[in-house]
């Protein structure tokens, strides 16, 4: 259901340990986390009724056997630190109380719009982390797939089957009418998916387009009306629909910080948050609007990148991401500079900086697989957007991406496929000097993507519209 897949995000459950040491908590929460992650609710409770047996008393051998029962429930290795012997990252009071002398100099340095000053706080970073820097604080369970046996006929036709079999959610977004409590992300998805798809649907099921069209005017037209006035896009008020996030509304809504209408949140986030959607939905009306020769929705992309372009920096490297690939999709849409130079500059103040001498990024929370691919996004259509006479340029960010692609082969080499990622990594093929191995990996993710998809038999929207669409893109000759 598409549905089902819009909301998984919103599968919040909440957990505490108390009164315990600190590795056994820290245990606890990172095998609860990755069982929320999987949206198994009989998982996270395994997880939360061993922590309710632990906190009760146990010696120290009971307390390890009811450990290593759930990490192994959850696919974290014995011991807690690694899953399939890929590090996960391991806290202590020194590491966390060192993050946190760090963030201010960061934040400032960003402020500031001091590339030196972040490179000393990053340097500075790195000393606290030790080992433990470019580690992630979760991995995903792994997809070791088929070959891909479709050709391009054959992924457009799933493609157009799969949204099918979301038929009465389909017909609310060719009405234009939007699906309850979603961010506007996921219709980016939807309108990214159809731009990338419509060629070939043009070329082996013509009989679709009207229907394909169709449902482009209703998504696209989702977002215009909901774009605000400065270009962002606002995010949904999720208060009592969702834990982590109606909370963070509560408490920014109780602080005056936001403003609230009708059922959409239409203050920027002050941390940077509003760069995800913004990004992705400005990204994807830019595509819609060349394919569909769409003045409109073209314009909507450019007011997008024209609110990106104000945005300062933010310490969370992923956020900053998002506006270098829209600026960059910008600058491709229009031929304006000013677009690409703020997307080099972004780069080099707000992305290339945090990453970690193992290809990742610093921090836990970016050195997750799905954030270190929102990354390697901006680094592709910064490659693909840079002209061939600014050549140190091109050099500046491939030296970024080289250590960055080997990072995530290698844990796919290791792990199979943790991550959708073909439409955000094919762009770098081209690009980087392993390109035979990058190649050969997106065609496991590209089966991965169809397996999601159909048994054989059944076909579902088991993956994200944009991804899927782009195994028929991959596969045109």
């Amino acid at each position: 259901m598409i549905r089902t897949l819009l909301t998984a995000l919103f599968a919040m459950i909440s957990f505490t340990a108390t009164g315990l040491d600190h590795e056994t908590e820290a245990r606890l929460k990172m095998a609860h986390q990755i069982a929320r992650e999987r949206n198994d609710a009989a998982l996270v409770n395994r997880v939360k009724n061993a922590a309710d047996k632990i906190e009760s008393g146990l010696d120290a051998a009971e307390t390890e056997a009811h450990l290593r029962e759930i990490e192994t429930a959850v696919g974290i290795d014995p011991g807690g630190w690694s899953m399939a012997g890929q590090p996960l990252y391991h806290p202590s009071p020194e590491r966390e109380a060192g993050t946190k002398s760090i963030g201010p100099k960061l934040k400032t340095a960003l402020a500031e719009e001091s590339v030196p000053g972040v490179k000393a706080a990053v340097a500075e970073w790195l000393v606290v982390l030790g080992d433990q820097a470019g580690l992630p604080d979760g991995r995903r369970p792994d997809a070791k797939p088929g070959p891909l046996s479709l050709d391009e006929a054959a992924a457009t036709r799933l493609f157009l089957d799969a949204l099918a079999s979301e038929g009465r959610a389909v017909r609310e977004l060719t009405e234009g009418r939007a699906l309850p409590g979603q961010m506007l992300r996921f219709y980016a998805y939807v309108l990214e998916g159809l731009a990338t798809i419509r060629p070939s649907v043009e070329r082996h099921a013509a009989d679709s387009l009207d229907e394909v069209d169709a449902l482009a005017t209703g998504v696209a037209g989702i977002l215009t009306k909901l774009q605000q006035p400065d270009g962002h896009f606002p995010f949904p008020d999720l208060r009592g629909r969702n834990l982590r996030f109606g909370d963070m509304i509560e408490k920014q809504l109780a602080a005056g910080a936001i403003e609230i209408r009708d059922g959409w949140v239409i203050t920027a986030d002050p941390d940077g948050g509003t760069q995800f959607d913004t990004g992705v939905c400005g990204v994807a009306l830019l595509k819609a609007g060349k394919i569909w020769s769409n003045p409109a929705w073209t314009a909507a992309g450019l007011r997008a990148a024209d609110w990106a372009l104000g945005q300062k920096c933010v310490a969370n490297f992923n956020y900053n991401a998002f506006s270098v690939s829209l600026l960059c999709q910008a600058h491709a849409a229009s031929g304006k500079a000013d677009y690409l130079d703020a997307a080099l500059a972004k780069f080099r103040l707000g992305v290339a900086p945090g990453q970690a001498p193992n290809g990742r990024w610093i921090d836990p929370h970016n050195a997750r697989t799905v954030y270190h691919i929102i990354i390697l996004r901006a680094i592709g259509d910064l490659l693909e957007t840079l002209p061939a006479d600014r050549a140190s340029d091109l050099v500046e960010v491939k030296t970024v991406a080289e250590p960055a692609v080997a990072a995530l082969l290698d844990e796919f080499d290791a792990m199979g496929i943790t991550v959708e990622c073909l439409p955000e990594l094919s762009p770098l093929v081209p690009q980087v000097s392993d390109s035979d191995r990058l190649r050969q990996a997106l065609d496991r993710v590209a089966a991965s993507l169809v397996e999601k998809c159909t048994d054989g038999s059944r076909v579902k929207l088991g993956a994200q519209p944009h991804q899927l669409a782009a195994v028929a893109e991959r596969l045109r000759k």
